[in-house]
């Protein structure tokens, strides 16, 4: 996962290129399954971060209410699904171009 990352400092094509991958979005259904999980789970952490941001600023600016601890650990579920949803994301990214 280290070794995924952004380049395109020599291309000013406006499209991201992951080195590691070896496979544009368009390259077939292959390329177009990897871009798309990549896309929503990129975005479904994006998301979880910022709302982690909210409520930790909400817990330390107001006084602690009951309800936001529903909002807390309904938080923590949402990433325990993000961290699992990358286990078949990481088979289908790494291992099923090599089936």
């Amino acid at each position: 996962m280290a070794k995924v990352a952004f380049v395109a400092p020599g291309r000013c094509t406006g499209e991201p290129t992951f080195t590691a991958l070896n496979v544009r979005w368009d390259d077939g259904a292959y390329g177009s399954v990897v871009w798309v999980l990549l896309g929503i789970h990129t975005f479904n952490l994006v998301t979880d971060y910022c709302d982690t941001l909210v409520l930790t600023a909400v817990m330390f600016t107001k006084p602690r209410e009951g309800k936001r601890f529903v909002d807390i650990a309904e938080n923590c579920g949402y990433w325990w699904f993000v961290v699992l949803t990358w286990i078949p994301i990481y088979a289908v990214v790494y291992w099923a171009e090599r089936f």
